[in-house]
């Protein structure tokens, strides 16, 4: 009797209140209880920067690289046991179609439209309903600041996955104010159709990751929605680590800080630039894989490809 006492106790660490909401987005499986399902690993392509992008005026790419780069988040993917899915950065409106095109044909990986003007983000819906890829497409993001041509573009296009970023001004300085802010959100999100909502509590520096940690386990306490943050950004505002010449450093921190919000239970992770995968995946796929033996003592069968076996064995 007394482990099941003991399991019991803990249980408040490990389970939520709310049932949890969880679902497939083109074969990615994203949502659960801590340690259910694999966590989702997002990076983020052809952002300001990038040295994929040849040319930030006309968003000419190198394909090669892009190519090699995606093929290594797979590679890292099938290693770990980690789900994975693609943030195609939209920031030139003229090049959102290529930049489409290519991803699609590079991967099956689901992929996010990452638009940051509204010109981007309707161009990059109504080419993702015109390829019909919209059942692997997930628009990011949508907050309290969206336009009503924008949600009504998703609207028509019925664009079914959404992330509902809790940003405003209020809410940079408070847990609480991020899930205020979700309850009045929620509902514009349904209002445009989408049924697939997943939670950023988004991060802008090292102090709002503790935020977005704890807001994460609120979200799904309350509401069960699969929820997780752009914790790279932790890292990418950091400017006396940005001045280090130590790349070791910056590979370490920026592991742990997207580490973070999965050992407070987050289903999904923006972990920065693709180019990071191999460090951010196995260090990720390790807390997977101590919360997955978690789920076997209660009696969870866990998929066979869960980091809790890919990783025992590396």
């Amino acid at each position: 009797m007394v482990p099941c006492e003991i399991a019991s106790e803990g249980a408040e660490l490990y389970q939520f209140n709310a049932e949890q909401k969880v679902y497939n987005i083109g074969g990615v499986t994203v949502g659960g209880d801590v340690g259910e399902n694999p966590t989702v690993m997002i990076g983020s392509i052809f952002h300001k920067g990038d040295s994929c992008v040849l040319d930030e005026g006309t968003g000419e790419i190198d394909r090669k690289m892009a190519e090699a780069l995606i093929n290594r988040v797979e590679e890292q993917s099938d290693r770990t046991g980690l789900q994975s899915m693609l943030d195609i950065v939209c920031s030139i409106p003229g090049a959102v179609r290529d930049h489409l095109d290519f991803c699609v044909d590079a991967t099956e990986m689901p992929i996010l439209v990452d638009a940051v003007s509204e010109e981007a983000a309707i161009k990059g819906i109504e080419h993702s309903e015109e390829m019909g890829i919209l059942d692997r497409t997930i628009f990011n993001s949508l907050n309290p600041h969206t336009s009503k041509k924008v949600l009504e573009k998703i609207k028509e296009a019925e664009v079914r996955s959404a992330i509902a970023l809790t940003y405003s001004s209020e809410a940079v300085a408070s847990y609480v104010e991020r899930v205020r802010l979700l309850e009045t959100l929620i509902p514009r999100v349904t209002e445009a159709g989408v049924r697939n909502i997943l939670v950023d509590t988004f991060v802008m520096d090292v102090p709002t990751l503790g935020l977005s940690c704890r807001a994460i386990h609120e979200v799904k306490d309350r509401y069960g929605y699969p929820t997780g943050c752009g914790a790279h950004n932790a890292v990418g505002s950091w400017k006396s680590l940005q001045r280090e010449k130590d790349q070791r450093l910056k590979l370490v921190c920026g592991s742990v800080v997207d580490s973070l919000p999965i050992a407070a239970g987050a289903d999904f992770v923006f972990y920065g630039p693709i180019n990071g995968a191999e460090y951010v995946f196995a260090a990720v796929g390790i807390i997977d894989a101590c919360y997955g033996q978690v789920q076997m003592e209660w009696g969870k069968r866990l998929r066979p490809d869960h980091p809790r076996f890919k990783m025992a064995g590396l």
